[in-house]
């Protein structure tokens, strides 16, 4: 084992033994040794200077290892490290360059009796020179001596690491197993509520068809009466018809005879009688008053709440990470500072073998900042931390106090006051010292104090019924502590006093000039005006106090001053306004007027660089912007010139941050 260690310890600090100790050939060296090494030559990767594993021809013809490529490939584009020429990386990646098959088919000639190329050289344990082969693992050279030692060091490594993978597979195995047992009483369950909801909904067909049934019985009662009155009806007036056609017919008689006879004496007996029944159907219909009836439905509509039997949640539980796990936030000089680089900041150790096991999200504070002597030290402005609130359920705080410790969380996923789903908003009231949290799927605002402490939950409806909002999806307070609510549902920005009185509703549902489709942010400036992001219309509407629109910009595209769903605005200093532009990786200055001043970052992961911005702040006392970056699960802060500061994030990192709040107190 001992020699196995120090052939890879030769191996990692220097090029392959079997390469470096060949002895170069004389002039009386045999023919075959020649050849050898011209072979060896050709079968030889210029990067690990080894025996071609899978060699693959870049554009420029030059072949290397697959792995060798792999390893100096960073990015879709690429040098050839023998005639330095540009490349670019297939989608599939670098397994998808042409295999050398002049290589191979040299490779795969190469006879199996006698292992890789036979050659003079020093053995890398006795030191000797002997005939050496290069071993098929390691591929250092082993002389014939010496092949026995250097195997069974390799068993004994290879089967002390069979024994280990084989430990850790039974863990696994019973891992898996309990898993699957977990995935089976899922399902189980699943089955379960199935039948529950198809015996809720099969009651509630039951129920609609016996209200169908009563309903269309008394339709029914309503028709039958009316086709008898018809049927009465319709003979009376065939008698009338009757007692009509004899009169026309016997005036017209009378009138052509000269005396009375027989037939006159029939129609004055007819006429008689017929009178006496004109008079029984005068007296019935005349005489008897009859009621007009009428038949009316009035349909009660049911709406999709009504007929809601429930939702199906699905809950998530994360185990505890049995390790300990170092937070950082690696600080950032600007472009124009002229000090060295600084190094990041010190790590906290964090023990999550102690938190509860919804996954423990940090934010580390000890961000390092040069001092005025080009020392580091902490930032004296960023020693409290930021309050974050997340897509995942969670809402977050750390004590000012210590900037060591672990931020605190405030919340899980729930129903209850102090649970969330979807918290997807913050705001803070200033006058009353107040955090508010749209709770979105909960259908609720929920208010902390600045310690995160519960204070008080504000449902979609009063006591007395009065309906307020229904899924509020974000919130802002302006100066006066009026309270601008976002509600997703009914598309509407109402605007609420500190008694939670609807004051004004802000603009209306449409994509004309002045409306918005789907508002999802909005905030104020010292003027009064109302800047609402309307993600539908891929725009930015403004607003006076009392609601009148008074400007947009914007619209769909990726040229400056355009949108791709903006997410989030935010107020900056000299009359400017900073929007998230979620769709297209940025974001965008614009002074209020709507002019486009400065765009800022591309989709990435450097510096500058966004994957899906969402929720912004300012800092109105350093004048620096804080960027809630979703996709790559960070908090970007750039300076006042719009250089990047920090990014803020952690090992365990954000799950999608989805909002930002700074409070009064620097947090």
């Amino acid at each position: 084992m001992k020699s196995l260690t120090i052939a890879n310890q030769r191996s990692c600090e220097s090029p392959r033994s079997l390469m470096s100790d060949v002895i170069d050939s004389s002039s009386s060296t045999s023919e075959s040794s020649r050849s050898s090494k011209s072979l060896l030559q050709l079968i030889t990767c210029p990067i690990c200077l080894e025996i071609f594993r899978e060699p693959l021809q870049l554009p420029c013809q030059h072949t290397f290892c697959k792995s060798c490529l792999e390893r100096i490939t960073d990015d879709r584009w690429g040098r050839c490290p023998v005639c330095r020429g540009c490349y670019r990386v297939p989608f599939a990646g670098v397994g998808s360059f042409e295999v050398n098959r002049t290589i191979v088919n040299l490779l795969e000639s190469l006879p199996h009796t006698e292992p890789r190329p036979m050659l003079k050289a020093k053995c890398a344990f006795c030191k000797l020179e002997d005939t050496i082969t290069a071993c098929e693992h390691c591929r250092e050279a082993i002389c014939r001596k010496c092949r026995r030692q250097h195997y069974d060091d390799f068993c004994k490594y290879i089967t002390t690491k069979l024994n280990e993978t084989q430990q850790e597979t039974e863990k696994l195995i019973a891992k898996e197993a309990e898993n699957i047992k977990n995935h089976e009483e899922n399902v189980r369950r699943s089955d379960e509520i199935a039948d529950v909801i198809r015996n809720k909904v099969a009651t509630l067909i039951e129920k609609i068809k016996q209200e169908e049934t009563k309903l269309i019985h008394n339709v029914e009662e309503f028709r039958n009466a009316e086709q008898r009155l018809i049927d009465e009806k319709t003979t009376r007036l065939q008698d009338l018809s009757t007692i009509n056609e004899f009169c026309t017919n016997s005036q017209e008689k009378l009138r052509n005879k000269e005396e009375t006879d027989q037939e006159a004496v029939e129609i004055r007996r007819k006429c008689e009688d017929y009178v006496l029944n004109i008079n029984d159907l005068q007296s019935q219909i005349l005489v008897v008053k009859t009621p007009t009836r009428r038949i009316s439905f009035f349909n009660r509509d049911i709406s999709s709440d009504a007929i809601s039997l429930g939702f199906v949640e699905v809950g998530l539980t994360l185990e505890p990470i049995e390790t300990s796990v170092q937070l950082s936030s690696v600080p950032f000089p600007s472009s124009s500072s002229k000090t060295d680089p600084i190094p990041s900041a010190p790590s906290i150790d964090v023990d999550l073998q102690q938190c509860p096991k919804q996954l423990f999200h940090c934010l580390s504070a000890s961000l390092l900042q040069p001092t005025n002597d080009n020392s580091v030290g902490p930032s004296p402005s960023y020693r409290s931390n930021v309050s974050i609130t997340e897509n995942n359920g969670y809402c977050r705080q750390q004590h000012p106090q210590n900037h060591r410790r672990a931020p605190r969380i405030i919340g899980k996923r729930g129903t209850r006051d102090t649970e969330f789903m979807h918290p997807s908003s913050l705001a803070y009231s200033k006058r009353d010292q107040l955090i508010y949290v749209c709770d979105t799927y909960n259908n609720r605002l929920v208010t902390y104090n600045v310690e995160g402490v519960f204070q008080q939950v504000y449902n979609d409806t009063t006591e007395t019924g009065e309906v307020r909002f229904y899924h509020p999806y974000a919130v802002h307070i302006d100066s006066d502590n009026r309270l601008y609510l976002i509600d997703q549902s009914e598309r509407r920005i109402k605007v609420f006093n500190r008694d939670f009185k609807l004051i004004r509703v802000i603009g209306q549902y449409g994509r004309d000039v002045g409306q918005y489709s789907a508002p999802c942010d909005l905030c104020t400036n010292e003027q009064k005006y109302i800047f609402v992001c309307d993600a539908g219309g891929h725009r930015i509407l403004k607003y006076n106090e009392q609601g009148q629109f008074l400007l947009a910009w914007g619209g769909l595209g990726t040229d400056h001053g355009q949108f791709k769903c903006p997410a989030c605005v935010c107020v900056l200093s000299g009359d400017r306004l900073a929007v998230s532009d979620w769709g297209n990786d940025r974001i965008q200055i614009f002074n209020s007027e709507g002019d486009h001043l400065l765009s800022i970052g591309q989709r990435g992961k450097l510096l500058s660089e966004f994957s899906r911005p969402l929720g912004l702040a300012y800092d109105e006392g350093t004048e620096r912007l804080f960027v809630c970056d979703e996709g790559n699960n960070r908090v970007t802060i750039f300076n006042q010139d719009f250089t990047v500061a920090e990014l803020v994030h952690s090992k365990i990192g954000f799950h999608g941050p989805y909002d930002i709040l700074l409070l009064k107190d620097g947090r």
